[in-house]
């Protein structure tokens, strides 16, 4: 039982914004994810809403954890960012976590433009669209390599990605991903 008289739902939060996936009525009570409790002088009603399985939602880079891909911010709510794949609450410190959870290094210019560096899905500027980099790519022997699990981008960074050539289900948050993603180099989930 929550301090409020619900019940925990399971999930750690520090926001209600973090709770409200998994059901009407959820808040932050305690760091917890917890149901609101219904008072009536009759009989008790169940509530019919549909829970998410938690471990099928992807991590956002400050823990939120979601189920929405996407593209662009356009693919995503009002209120929320595509940040590393998927959609994730705007809270206006995206740039904190928006290079596989390293800092930006600045924000995009007009026409998505970041010189060297790409303008990632949260119109930050990373050397990565996704994940962190490995550094420069090097030249050994004919041509440019990186570390198993990056592969050489436009620009010369080595830049992680998925084995399937599909774009990660979020990033790493503290070595966690979505039920059956793993954490790959790079700190995305594949």
């Amino acid at each position: 039982m929550c301090d409020n008289g619900g019940r925990k739902v399971g999930v750690g939060c520090y926001y209600n914004y973090q709770c409200t996936p998994y059901g009407a009525g959820v808040v932050c009570v305690n760091n917890c994810c917890c149901t609101t409790p219904t008072f009536t002088t009759r009989a008790p009603i169940i509530p019919t809403t549909t829970t998410r399985s938690v471990a099928a939602l992807a991590y956002c880079y400050n823990g939120q954890r979601t189920q929405v891909r996407c593209t662009t911010s356009v693919d995503c709510a009002a209120g929320q960012t595509c940040i590393n794949a998927v959609c994730c609450s705007t809270t206006g410190q995206e740039y904190t976590g928006t290079c596989g959870g390293l800092p930006a290094i600045s924000s995009c210019q007009a026409n998505r433009v970041c010189g060297q560096f790409v303008c990632t899905t949260s119109n930050y500027c990373c050397e990565c669209q996704f994940g962190r980099t490995a550094g420069l790519c090097t030249n050994v022997g004919v041509g440019l390599t990186c570390p198993t699990g990056y592969s050489c981008a436009a620009n010369g960074y080595c830049c992680a990605t998925c084995a399937n050539g599909r774009a990660p289900f979020g990033s790493c948050f503290n070595g966690l991903c979505a039920n059956g993603y793993t954490c790959q180099a790079g700190n995305i989930c594949c």
